[in-house]
């Protein structure tokens, strides 16, 4: 189901009203040790490295030292379809979520914006859209089957509205924890459903944290980790009955399956918003949208 622009910008800034502040009172560092306890808890020992390789998903796509490149596969994998995939599985929401977070990265016309983990470009071309033709956007993704849809998309958006002024978008193929920048090159930055996927969560945010300038915003869309046990659980129904099924009709099951440990193991909102204060950050807060199944971590230099 597709939304109209009309109805996405409503449901945009219905939810963003509704959003609910959390006052955040736990210490950087218990975050911290929180963080270590989630990785030794998948990485020790050679026998939990080999009960990792078990988990549902691709094959060492939990595995230390090889995540990244088995990730990167996967994206390269679901590729062609996953522009459809999300589509259908959000019905259509996931653009409402995308363009939340472009209005919460505050990027505005003629500023510098980038979109790390960009994948097939939505939220890059939401940015370009943002900052005009005053403006300049990066889109950075490891996969480079996801940059050439991404470009591929741009082309055709481009063709399609010719009347539309957005700024070009640069597609750079790099890693998401070394970003290939000079410290405080945007004012603006996006991630969407890519801190997730990272082999270092602490150091894809103190990336991010270095590019942008001081008061540079970005804004962080993934899969929300909820710790209310009714969210958890219709999440986990979700993703087994609607999800994996959907992604299995076109060859793609063990892709999705992935998705449940992946999320399992991300940090809640508040232990993300520790995370991004202790690296640095001046401000952080973690937004629950989507009935609490998808979370935006925005943060402040």
């Amino acid at each position: 189901m597709q939304c109209s622009l009309q109805t996405q910008t409503a449901l945009c800034n219905e939810v963003a009203n509704q959003t609910q502040r959390r006052s955040p009172s736990v210490q950087c560092t218990s975050s911290r040790a929180r963080w270590r306890q989630v990785v030794q808890a998948t990485s020790s020992s050679s026998s939990s490295s080999q009960q990792v390789e078990e988990l549902p998903g691709p094959r060492n796509a939990f595995v230390p030292g090889q995540e990244s490149e088995s990730r990167r596969q996967l994206f390269n994998r679901i590729s062609p379809v996953y522009d459809e995939l999300n589509d259908r599985l959000s019905l259509g929401q996931h653009r409402v979520w995308k363009r939340m977070a472009v209005k919460w990265c505050g990027a505005a016309p003629g500023q510098r914006a980038l979109d790390v983990c960009c994948g097939s470009g939505d939220l890059a071309m939401l940015l370009a859209a943002a900052v005009g033709q005053s403006g300049s956007v990066t889109g950075l993704d490891f996969a480079a089957d996801m940059l050439q849809d991404a470009s591929s998309r741009e082309a055709a958006a481009a063709a399609d509205a010719p009347w539309q002024r957005p700024a070009k978008v640069s597609w750079v193929q790099g890693d998401a924890l070394e970003l290939p920048f000079e410290a405080a090159s945007f004012d603006a930055a996006t991630m969407g459903y890519g801190l997730r996927n990272v082999a270092d969560i602490p150091r894809a945010l103190a990336e991010l944290h270095r590019v942008l300038v001081p008061g540079g915003k970005c804004a962080v869309l993934d899969f929300n980790n909820s710790s209310q046990p009714l969210v958890d659980s219709l999440q986990g129904l979700l993703l087994e009955q609607v999800v994996v099924p959907a992604a299995a009709s076109y060859g793609l099951g063990d892709e999705y399956r992935y998705l449940r440990p992946s999320i399992k193991r991300f940090p809640t909102g508040r232990e993300q918003e520790q995370l991004a204060r202790q690296i640095g950050f001046r401000q952080a807060m973690h937004y629950e949208i989507g009935f609490g199944m998808m979370g935006c971590l925005v943060a402040t230099k």
